[in-house]
Order: C-alpha cells, then sequence, then structure tokens
C-alpha cells in the first residue's frame, strides 16, 4: 500500500471531510493487522504484547514515512527489518528471536 502511494492517498483523504470516521476505520485497520503480531509476541514469553507491538509499528510507521519522502524501497525495508528482528533478539532471554 505505501509503496504504491495508496497510503499518501488514505491519509490525503482523511485530512478533508469526514476526516475522524476514516482515522476511526484507519485505527481500526491497523489494531486489527497488530493482532497476529502480539499472538506471536506472547508466544515468545514476551511480558506486555501491546506494548511491545506499539514499539515495533514505530519501525512501520517510520518506514511509511521514509517511502513516501521519497527513500529507496530495499534500503528502508532492509533497515526497518534489520531494526525490528535486533529489537527482537532483546526480548529474548538468550538474544535468539
Amino acid at each position: 500500500m505505501v509503496r504504491d502511494g495508496e497510503h499518501r492517498i488514505a491519509r490525503a483523504v482523511a485530512d478533508e471531510q469526514d476526516a475522524a470516521a476514516l482515522r476511526a476505520g484507519a485505527d481500526t485497520a491497523h489494531r486489527e493487522l497488530l493482532a497476529p503480531l502480539v499472538d506471536a509476541l506472547r508466544d515468545l514469553g514476551d511480558d506486555d504484547p501491546p506494548l511491545t507491538a506499539r514499539f515495533l509499528q514505530g519501525f512501520v510507521n517510520a518506514a511509511t514515512t521514509a517511502l513516501e519522502a521519497g527513500g529507496d524501497y530495499e534500503a528502508v525495508v532492509g533497515r526497518a527489518v534489520r531494526l525490528t528482528v535486533a529489537a527482537l533478539k532483546g526480548l529474548t532471554p538468550s538474544g535468539h528471536a
């Protein structure tokens, strides 16, 4: 969605009429997207999966912003993945996610 520019279009539309309703729908969609991540974090033994998922969502948000600003897709996604993997390794006692 971000790579194709659809995310930017959705945000622009949300800035216009019915912005609150559109943002509420987007918030619901984002929460639904995070549900499997929260479950996986719980399976990994994370002590606060919803909070951790929100932090990891920060990587996604930052990558989205970078891509929308014209960042190189491969470079942005590669960095986001490396940071996410490093963060997940920090959650496990042995350092292996």
